[in-house]
This record gives C-alpha cells, structure tokens and sequence, in this order.
C-alpha cells in the first residue's frame, strides 16, 4: 500500500521496490521506479542509486548517452563515470 501525504520528491517501498513520486494529483501520486531496497519507507529523501555492477555493459552506455557523458570504455570507466 502506497503511503499517504507524499510530496513529489519523496520515496517510498512497496514489496521492495523503491519508487520516487514525481507528480501529485489529488490522493493519487505519479510515480517512478528508481530500485529494490529493504521494504521500509525512505524518509530521509535521498535518491537510491542504481547498482549499475548488475546492468548491462549496453545498459550503462545508453544511460551514459542519455546523460551526456562519455559512453565509450570499460564496463568499469563507465560505471565511474555514472558514478562521479
């Protein structure tokens, strides 16, 4: 069950998976996924980071493309780079 009285902004944990609410209508919350935690609510508001050791090497370039930073390299410059 989604908690109630979010912001946008704000996460939380349903089955662990961890969403973030990105817009607020009424009583019903827009939201997105943004990874698996402990299934407790978050109420510190930090962002959970993906665990981007288990994605994809083509993944993490799409990721670095879509963030325009470099996406050529080593599994693991990328992951510094995404990292940074």
């Amino acid at each position: 069950m989604i908690p109630k009285g979010l912001k946008v902004g704000d996460t939380y944990t349903v089955e662990g998976m961890t969403y973030k609410v990105t817009k607020v209508i009424g009583e019903n919350y827009e939201s997105m996924w943004v990874g698996n935690t402990s299934p407790t609510l978050i109420a510190d508001k930090e962002e959970v980071k993906p665990d981007y050791m288990s994605m994809q090497y083509a993944a993490l370039k799409k990721m670095c493309a879509e963030k325009g930073i470099d996406a050529r390299g080593t599994k693991a410059e990328l992951i510094a780079r995404l990292e940074g």
